[in-house]
């Protein structure tokens, strides 16, 4: 298990900062606001709802990062949701994806990361 972990490891930061840039943000984009706005929220009109739960999973994937940093990522998540339901997918993988390029400049992480 060791062994695929450090092989996972080791192909992400061979594609730095592509992954992050762009892989990351179109499939955590797809999976955690498309496919809740496009089979959830459509149907049900419950924007609260959808976008709560959908923030909550979103931000329970960067758990690693620590407490401060799932809080960070769960606000953010409703920030992605609104934008996704207002906007479109294309505007929150660009939202996403900005995020991203942000953190990466400036070292924004490192101040949440406990």
């Amino acid at each position: 298990m060791n062994e695929l972990i450090k092989s996972i490891i080791d192909l992400i930061s061979s594609i730095e900062p592509w992954w992050t840039i762009i892989l990351i943000p179109i499939w955590q984009e797809v999976l955690f606001r498309y496919l809740p706005f496009r089979f959830f929220y459509l149907q049900t009109g419950k924007f609260w709802l959808i976008g709560i739960v959908s923030s909550l999973l979103f931000a329970s994937i960067h758990f690693y990062f620590g407490k401060w940093f799932v809080l960070y990522a769960f606000l953010g998540g409703i920030v992605l949701w609104w934008i996704m339901v207002n906007y479109g997918l294309i505007a929150v993988v660009l939202a996403h994806a900005f995020v991203n390029i942000i953190d990466l400049l400036f070292g924004l992480r490192k101040f949440l990361i406990k």
